[in-house]
């Protein structure tokens, strides 16, 4: 009965325009109004003490990385470096800007940053070399999603945080499935140039005279910035140096000596802009985390959710088939909501009947990602779609064919993680016992 109360509310409240992060706490506020053992003293203690959380001291360390990266002019290297290794394939733009994502999500993490750094970059010249304007832009959308699954990665801190899941553990398992979804995609972009003959890209469409020719040496080059920063933030978790906390504090501090003195990035203005944005992206994630909070402690202690955990685990559900039924859950919520919302409401409801089954945190936190990250993809909520779309100067509708085309390719990798849990735990296993 509290769990449709708390849920009814949260939907009514959304409905009439109420922010989600208050939503939430008008949905846990109103049972506790009736419970004289509890306090909104206690209530407000609740919230200030779920930001203690040292893992969650990550988010806004990593957030504070990316927004450096942007001083070091870091994607032009890895277009370059993407260029290098797949340049002379058919369809080759469209494999530098899944290559690229993959690459920019190592070191970012943002599938929105994604679309608003490659994207500006790489969609007018995909439509120069003869890919249609929807389909560049559906691929950018999709490729950002990379970001959110290849290690640093903000949402697999939040479900780790969530789910008492070892963050280091989420990054290791993230990098095979993050692989596999932009193989896929590169599959279909291969597909897709050879039915519409679209050749190989030319150096005039990233910049680069007739005469000048990807070096291999220079595009080594350039990547020794990009493939250090992952290795240090990586390596250093996996041999136990340092947690996934200090390697964000690391990492920023590496960003920035970068940029100040190598790329000769030295305006304080700038400095300023990217420190206001990346407080501004971490208090907004702080402010749901908080809600969330107080949400799952009124759950708990209603003990709201021992009947839907009843009910699954005793009418023998199997793994498989409650994965099933997150993953599509998960779709939906991405859909309709942003992605850390919907994380932190629903992960903490998830967890017991994960556990309950006896599935792996650590398949189940990767899956729920994927899952989550696909909404930002698809209409109406879609964010990396609409940003992509007005970048290439078209709409969603026009886009749908390739987006459906996309979703399909995304949930076979999706459903190939859980048939084969061991694309997750294989990293984890071989690096981590």
């Amino acid at each position: 009965m509290i769990l449709l109360a708390v849920i009814s509310i949260f939907l009514v409240c959304l409905l009439i325009g109420v922010p989600v992060a208050f939503s939430i706490i008008i949905a846990s506020v109103v049972p506790i109004l009736f419970e004289p053992l509890v306090s909104l003293t206690q209530a407000s203690s609740i919230m200030i003490e779920s930001f203690s959380s040292f893992t969650l001291l990550a988010i806004p360390l990593f957030i504070f990385a990316g927004a450096l990266l942007n001083l070091t002019k870091v994607t032009d290297d890895l277009i370059y470096i993407s260029k290098a290794l797949v340049g002379n394939l058919k369809g080759s733009l469209a494999h530098i800007n899944i290559v690229t994502s993959v690459f920019f999500g190592a070191i970012s993490g943002s599938s929105v940053a994604d679309v608003a750094s490659l994207g500006r970059l790489l969609i007018p010249a995909m439509v120069k070399a003869g890919y249609s304007k929807e389909f560049a832009a559906t691929l950018t959308a999709a490729s950002s999603t990379i970001g959110s699954i290849i290690p640093p990665s903000i949402l697999l801190i939040v479900y780790g945080a969530l789910s008492q899941t070892s963050v280091a553990a989420l990054f290791v398992a993230g990098i095979i499935p993050g692989i596999l979804i932009g193989l896929t995609q590169m599959i279909y972009a291969y597909y897709y140039a050879s039915k519409n003959n679209v050749g190989p890209v030319s150096n005039e469409l990233l910049g680069l005279s007739d005469d000048e020719k990807v070096s291999k040496r220079v595009a080594l080059k350039k990547s020794i910035f990009p493939v250090s920063l992952f290795l240090v933030v990586i390596v250093g978790i996996m041999a136990g140096i340092f947690t996934a906390t200090e390697a964000a504090a690391i990492a920023v501090v590496y960003v920035f000596l970068v940029a100040f003195f190598i790329k000769k990035e030295r305006g304080f203005k700038n400095y300023m802009e990217v420190t206001h944005r990346a407080v501004t992206d971490s208090a907004s994630i702080y402010i749901l985390i908080a809600a969330a909070a107080f949400l799952s402690w009124v759950l708990s202690y209603y003990q709201a959710l021992d009947p839907v955990v009843n009910f699954i685990v005793g009418n023998d559900f199997s793994p498989f088939a409650f994965l099933l039924i997150l993953v599509l859950l998960y779709f939906i919520l991405g859909t309709f909501m942003e992605p850390n919302s919907a994380m932190l409401i629903f992960v903490p409801l998830s967890v017991p009947v994960i556990r309950g089954l006896g599935i792996d945190p650590v398949v189940a936190g990767i899956v729920t990602v994927m899952a989550i990250r696909l909404g930002t993809v698809t209409p109406p909520y879609g964010l990396s779609t609409l940003l992509a779309a007005k970048i290439a100067e078209t709409n969603v509708i026009k886009m749908l064919p390739h987006i459906l085309m996309f979703v399909v390719i995304y949930f076979m990798s999706i459903l190939s993680i859980i048939v084969f849990p061991q694309i997750v735990t294989f990293m984890p296993d071989l690096l981590m016992r």
